[in-house]
């Protein structure tokens, strides 16, 4: 009896951009991709090495909660980037 490894196929794996070398540069990618803005990938990535990315991220997952109830989730974005909430 022969195996079934021909028959059942692998999934194909999403290929992982090799150009992406930190945490920061993950996190510019998946904003960026967010808001359909790829060109500005360099401008979100200086956001993020300003603010740290574990604050950037909390600022990015707070804009994607009231992604519904803004009118520009993108300017939420920023705006809250420049005026971060002090703890």
């Amino acid at each position: 009896m022969e195996g079934i490894g021909g028959v059942i196929r692998k999934r194909p794996v999403a290929k992982e951009n090799r150009r992406l070398h930190s945490e920061a540069h993950v996190l510019a990618d998946e904003i960026s991709a967010y808001f359909n803005e790829r060109k500005m990938f360099g401008m979100y990535l200086g956001v993020i090495s300003r603010l740290g990315v574990p604050k950037a991220r909390a600022i990015f997952a707070e804009v994607k909660a009231e992604a519904g109830t803004v009118q520009n989730p993108r300017k939420l974005f920023m705006w809250l980037a420049k005026n971060p909430k002090k703890e």
